[in-house]
């Protein structure tokens, strides 16, 4: 009866050890098609980001979201063949995500935030941009900030969320960009001289063009002053340049000309 008994234990044992064996080899071949799978659709994807006009970050990240996703499925179908209860488990992990998420919530929503600046595209890298105030080009774009580098040389750093949420001017967006410029003169001077003056230097500038030819008028009666308006247009990297020139350039040809300058005058009345 012992012996009976041991060969029963044995033979018991080597029944479990079979269906352990079973399950394990079922679980291995689970993986091993798996990972073909995803091998499989890791060399579409690449050679889908290679040709796709979307930003390599966006096509990236997607890509890492469906790895893990397909990683986590896998494991999960290896896990419950091998007997193991995998409930217990996706509780665990779904509760865990969702207080990380709660503790990271401005990151996530500048990062989604990010994601649609970049399929979006409102703007590029090496454009020239005007946001909450500040002006400057695009240096880098990424998921989670956006690197401007202004005028006088500043980096500024700004989260997606929000560039996500203002007013935005992406100078660069247009291949042309209208110069304004207000010049006063005082109120006897001659009208038709400034204008031709004004227009003379605006047509000599070799940074303004004259697909759209330039306007000057009068556009304000001031206390002691008329106000001509000067309205050129320039090509949008040029913008800076024809200002600078046609302001440096006009001081000079208005006292050539004769032409006198209006500046603003204050009355003090003292009482005694």
């Amino acid at each position: 009866m012992h012996m009976k008994g041991v060969t029963q234990m044995v033979e018991k044992y080597l029944e479990t050890l079979y269906g352990l064996g079973e399950k394990a080899l079922q679980a291995l071949i689970i993986i091993i098609i798996g990972y073909i799978v995803y091998k499989i659709f890791d060399k579409l994807f690449t050679k889908f980001i290679e040709k796709s006009s979307q930003d390599e970050i966006v096509l990236n990240f997607f890509k890492t979201i469906i790895k893990t996703v397909f990683i986590v499925i896998i494991a999960i179908m290896a896990l419950s063949q091998l007997g193991i209860n995998t409930s217990s488990i996706l509780a665990i992990f779904t509760a865990a995500s969702a207080a990380f998420a709660l503790a990271i919530k401005d990151s996530l929503a500048s990062f989604f935030d990010g994601i649609i600046i970049l399929l979006a595209k409102p703007f590029s890298k090496g454009d020239l941009i005007e946001v909450a105030g500040v002006t400057g080009r695009i240096q880098e774009i990424s998921l989670l900030y956006t690197n401007l580098l202004t005028l006088d040389n500043k980096k500024i750093v700004i989260p997606n969320s929000q560039l996500a949420h203002s007013t935005l001017v992406n100078y660069s967006s247009e291949e042309m960009r209208r110069v304004d410029l207000n010049f006063d003169v005082v109120m006897d001077s001659d009208t038709d001289l400034v204008k031709k003056v004004i227009m003379e230097e605006a047509l000599a500038n070799p940074y303004c063009l004259h697909d759209i030819p330039p306007f000057v008028n009068i556009t304000e009666y001031k206390d002691s002053a008329l106000s001509f308006t000067l309205r050129v247009w320039a090509a949008t990297e040029n913008y800076e340049i024809l200002r600078c020139s046609l302001l440096e350039n006009m001081n000079k040809r208005f006292n050539e000309a004769g032409i006198e300058l209006a500046y603003t005058t204050y009355d003090i009345h003292l009482s005694k």
